[in-house]
């Protein structure tokens, strides 16, 4: 019967091979046509008129102008301290508004190349986009910088395989403070940017330890606290006892072991004031103290069984004397 299951099992598998051996052919077979199919069009990134519109601190509208990227809408316009511009377009994908991963307002310094300021437009209603830049984010940016601006529009998205770059025109920012007063402008583009741009480092300080007691002051309190056990042996010297009485036989075993523990435990507590932490002594502490309070209950127990048996020979002297 085991040859007989071998040979259906060796059947079975040698069927399962031809199968899968025949089924590979057609799989290729069908791969073929899809690699003949055209490849997909690439998506074009294009933008809609730009409306650029200068505003006044107090918020009101100084100037709009309308056209195409790569006009020059603004020409080294002037941008006075609050004032902001205002770029308002709408792009479009394949010919459709469409909303891009990537839409900024870059404007560069022509003082310092590779010094640009960004500001990311924001989605509306109906497929617009719109970017502000004025003269407070311009300066948290690049710092108190002076001179003139080449304003452009940057467009991004992973539809289309290029992007869009086109010029709008350029801003004129009030020259800076000249001198050794002058404020530097920040340089946070990677072009100024160090290749070892290591942070500063930290020093820490700390509190200064308060001052210790003198070592006279800490033996006198370490005597104050073995003053108890000096005082416990003087008053069993004065009560005079002595070990004849200790137990002998097998309650005499468990007492030495009772006692032994109780020193153990005295140890363990010195090693804990001079050395070992808490987490250390916890679990040394335990076993120490449960073998410590079986032996003295064994030694107990052993104690009252000799007693008891003591007991019990007087008890049958006293029947025989009578």
């Amino acid at each position: 019967m085991r040859k007989i299951s071998c040979l259906i099992c060796l059947g079975l598998l040698l069927c399962i091979a031809q199968a899968q051996d025949a089924a590979e052919p057609e799989v290729q077979a069908s791969s073929e046509p899809a690699a003949d199919s055209p490849p997909k069009k690439a998506s074009v990134l294009g933008v809609d008129s730009i409306s650029v519109t200068v505003y006044a601190a107090d918020g009101k509208k100084e100037s709009t102008k309308k056209g195409k990227l790569d006009e020059a809408l603004l020409k080294a316009t002037a941008l006075r301290s609050g004032q902001y511009v205002e770029v308002s377009f709408t792009p479009l994908l394949d010919g459709a508004p469409a909303k891009p991963q990537q839409a900024m307002l870059a404007a560069a310094s022509k003082a310092y190349p590779g010094l640009t300021a960004y500001a990311v437009a924001k989605a509306q209603k109906g497929g617009s986009h719109v970017a502000s830049l004025g003269t407070a984010a311009i300066e948290k940016q690049l710092g108190s910088l002076g001179g003139e601006l080449a304003l452009s529009l940057l467009l991004g998205d992973p539809a289309a395989p290029l992007g869009v770059s086109g010029s709008i025109g350029s801003l004129l920012l009030p020259e800076a403070a000249t001198g050794s007063a002058a404020p530097k402008p920040k340089l946070l583009t990677a072009g100024h940017q160090p290749v070892n741009n290591f942070k500063p480092n930290i020093a820490h300080i700390f509190r200064t330890p308060d001052k210790r007691a003198p070592a006279v002051v800490s033996l006198a309190f370490t005597g104050l606290a073995l003053a108890p056990l000096a005082l416990l042996v003087l008053y069993l010297g004065a009560l005079g006892v002595n070990f004849a009485g200790f137990p002998s036989g097998t309650a005499g075993l468990w007492a030495l072991l009772f006692h032994g523990g109780i020193a153990a435990l005295l140890g363990l507590y010195a090693l804990f004031w001079l050395r070992l932490d808490l987490a250390s002594t916890l679990p040394a502490a335990l076993g120490l103290g449960a073998f410590t309070a079986l032996t003295g209950y064994k030694a107990l127990s052993a104690l009252s069984a000799q007693r008891a048996a003591e007991a019990k020979v007087a008890a049958v002297a006293v029947k025989k004397a009578n």
